[in-house]
C-alpha cells in the first residue's frame, strides 16, 4: 500500500551500506546485496513452474542461445556468446515453435521514472527487452520471444498479461477448471511471489558479514 501510494514506510536504515541514503526508492533500486537479482529469479522460477503445470514440454530455465555474428545485427541486439533467455518452453504460442520469456521488474518510482506516464513504463520496459533479444530469437532460434514486465507495485505490463491470460486459457481446458478462477490464481501467485521479494528488499540487511571459522580448525581444548 505505501509503495503504490508512495507513503514513507518506517523502520527503515537512514543509510544504505552502498553509502546513499536508503529509502523505498532506493531499497528497490540498490544492487548491494543482490535484492534485485533476488526479486528477478523468484518470477523467473514461479513462471517456469506455472508454464510446466500448463503441460508445456521442453520447459528450461537460462536457456542459452545459440551464437551469432555480431557483425550481422544493431549494435541495440545483445549478441553476447552467453546470452540466454529466462524461460524457454516448445509450443508456448505456436506448434513446435520455441518461445522465450525473459522478465524484468522495474520500480516506478524510482528518480529515473518521475514523471512518466505509468502505463508508458511498461511498454518502454518491453521496448528495451525486444531490442535486447527479438531480432536474434527470431533469426537464429526461429522461435518467439515475450518480454515478461512487472512493476514492484504488483502491475503486470501488457505482454506478461497476454501470456498470463494464454497460461490460464491452457491450465483451464487442461484440466477443466473455471477460466475466472484460474487466472486470479494466476494473477494472485505471481504478485505475491513478487510482493515476498519486495518486502525482502525492503527489510532484508545489505552488510557483508564475516565468514566464521571452519569448525575443523576450532581449537577446544584453548
Amino acid at each position: 500500500m505505501c509503495l503504490r501510494y508512495g507513503f514513507e514506510i518506517n523502520g527503515q536504515f537512514s543509510e544504505c551500506v552502498c553509502g546513499k541514503q536508503n529509502g523505498a526508492d532506493h531499497a528497490l533500486s540498490c544492487s548491494t546485496g543482490g535484492y534485485t537479482i533476488l526479486r528477478h529469479n523468484e518470477i523467473r522460477d514461479t513462471l517456469a513452474d506455472i508454464i510446466t503445470h500448463a503441460g508445456y514440454k521442453g520447459v528450461e530455465i537460462e536457456k542459452v542461445l545459440q551464437p551469432v555474428n555480431p557483425d550481422d545485427y544493431p549494435r541495440s541486439v545483445n549478441t553476447a556468446p552467453d546470452a540466454r533467455s529466462d524461460v524457454y518452453a516448445i509450443g508456448l504460442w505456436r506448434g513446435l515453435q520455441g518461445a522465450h520469456v525473459d522478465v524484468a521488474v522495474f520500480h516506478p518510482t524510482a528518480p529515473s521514472y518521475r514523471g512518466k506516464d505509468p502505463k508508458s513504463l511498461y511498454k518502454m520496459n518491453e521496448s528495451r527487452k525486444k531490442r535486447d533479444y527479438q531480432q536474434r530469437i527470431r533469426e537464429s532460434e526461429r522461435g518467439a520471444f515475450t518480454p515478461f514486465v512487472m512493476a514492484t507495485s504488483g502491475g503486470a505490463g501488457p505482454e506478461a498479461e497476454r501470456l498470463i491470460k494464454k497460461l490460464a486459457s491452457r491450465i483451464s481446458t487442461k484440466h477443466k477448471d473455471k477460466y475466472a478462477e484460474v487466472i486470479n490464481f494466476l494473477r494472485t501467485r505471481i504478485r505475491f511471489c513478487l510482493l515476498r521479494s519486495t518486502l525482502v528488499s525492503l527489510r532484508g540487511t545489505r552488510k557483508k558479514f564475516t565468514t566464521p571459522l571452519p569448525i575443523a580448525m576450532c581449537d577446544f581444548n584453548d
